[in-house]
């Protein structure tokens, strides 16, 4: 079975959320994305409708992307061409090619680029940026649960920064109310001015769809963070907020593997890459908000330190969360195995223990992915995981603390026992706080790069 057209049928923007319905040939699918904490009607009152529906419409564009999974040889967008500049048809390419590599790759595909977009060519708009009202130096911080998340938001609160938090759920990940608790608990340990909660409910998704009629398919690829950037902006202009920060390390930009059959890079993370940012940012201050700007809090640095900093608040640990398998911890996927190297790499053992209750470096089935993350096999895990030397350097800390366990005795046999590696070269990389290659605004680096 082969999708000719996926389209966006409607949309809908109701008081507190959007209902956008899609369809893949004959199969329908709906996304709803609830606001907890803003009202459309006062939003429409102190700007416009018309920008209201604008940016409605970038959400339902960027939203439809998943199905761009299907491989469809269109994308019919005319029911919401008309809030649409043409700058975003590139953007849209871009985002696509981006996240979607690894899609390509896993389903072996060298002859498809992107679905050809269609619209009535008179109907898209001209770009028509407008300001954000007031002049609120307070941050926007997202907030999924995680160590990344945190770390920011206690970074900007110890440096005097007055942040406000975003956190969402998606019916991906399970119940939207487990989902907001288990956030809920990590923003306890730190004081924004003010908490946004945004829950997305998406069948497509969610459904058993993709496994019975395309079973073929590796599975749903979505530009999860490029998405979530589009649907903060309805937040940034409640709040009268022109700063976005979320946290991404620097680690992101580094791919999984080079795939010589279509000559380019294959990056699990691109959507939350500098690249990825730099893009985003341009595009909305120059086509939809004058004065937004938005960058990651965490750029300048690896996630090896990350995790060191983060030690420094042991109090947290039991209650962040990253696996997109199973919350909090499934234990059995690349991103837990990960986490835990670096928590174990950085933290008390008792500590770690306490959390997990298991012996990930032990675990026959986590074996192989470890030989991943090191370096071992074809390319790394596609998960948000660091650099291969980076895990080396968290696993060599591991050993050097007496753990133990098959994942740790494969280390020491065909990593540790080269010694050509230089171990204080890697450690200076991955330590360092890097003052150039980010976008944060000066006035924001320099309160807080002491804390980096």
């Amino acid at each position: 079975m082969k999708i000719e057209v996926i389209k966006i049928d409607e949309l809908l923007i109701h008081e507190h959320h959007l209902d956008i319905i899609y369809s893949a040939d004959k199969f329908k699918f709906s996304t709803k994305v609830f606001y907890h904490d803003i009202s459309f009607s006062v939003l429409q009152e102190k700007y416009s409708q018309q920008l209201i529906e604008r940016i409605a419409a970038h959400i339902a564009l960027f939203e439809g992307m998943k199905l761009c999974s299907l491989l469809p040889k269109y994308y019919d967008i005319s029911r919401i061409a008309e809030y649409l500049a043409k700058p975003v048809l590139e953007l849209f390419i871009k985002i696509y090619q981006g996240v979607f590599a690894q899609h390509w790759y896993e389903n072996q595909i060298t002859d498809y680029q992107q679905p050809e977009i269609i619209y009535s060519q008179s109907s898209l708009a001209a770009s028509n940026p407008v300001p954000i009202l007031g002049d609120n130096s307070t941050i926007l911080a997202g907030c999924g649960g995680g160590k990344d998340s945190i770390l920011a938001m206690k970074i900007l609160e110890e440096s005097g920064i007055a942040f406000a938090s975003m956190q969402y759920s998606h019916s991906v990940y399970g119940k939207a109310d487990i989902q907001h608790n288990l956030i809920s608990k990590v923003l306890q340990h730190v004081h924004p001015v003010k908490n946004y909660k945004i829950s997305i409910y998406d069948d497509f998704i969610d459904y058993s769809f993709l496994q019975l009629y395309f079973p073929e398919n590796s599975g749903i690829t979505a530009p999860e963070t490029p998405v979530s950037i589009f649907e903060s902006l309805f937040i940034m202009l409640d709040g009268g907020y022109n700063y976005l920060s979320l946290a991404h390390e620097k680690s992101a930009n580094t791919g999984n593997l080079f795939w010589e059959d279509l000559g380019r890079e294959v990056n699990h993370q691109w959507g939350k890459g500098f690249e990825a940012e730099q893009i985003l940012d341009i595009f909305i201050r120059e086509n939809l908000l004058s004065n937004f700007k938005y960058f990651s809090l965490l750029q300048p640095i690896y996630d090896y330190r990350i995790f060191k900093n983060f030690s420094k608040y042991p109090e947290v640990l039991s209650k962040i969360h990253s696996c997109n398998i199973q919350k909090p911890w499934c234990k059995k996927c690349p991103k837990c195995a990960y986490v835990w190297l670096g928590l174990m790499a950085f933290f008390k053992q008792d500590i770690v223990d306490a959390v997990f209750q298991a012996n990930l470096f032990d675990d026959a089935d986590l074996v192989p992915i470890f030989r991943e993350m090191l370096g071992l096999s074809q390319h790394t895990p596609f998960e948000c995981i660091g650099e291969i030397d980076e895990s080396r350097l968290m696993m060599k800390k591991c050993f050097e603390k007496n753990l133990s366990g098959k994942a740790l005795d494969i280390f020491a046999q065909e990593i540790l026992s080269d010694t050509a590696i230089d171990w204080q070269k890697i450690e200076q990389k991955y330590n360092y706080v890097y003052d150039k290659e980010h976008a944060i605004p000066n006035w924001i680096f320099e309160q807080i790069q002491e804390k980096l």
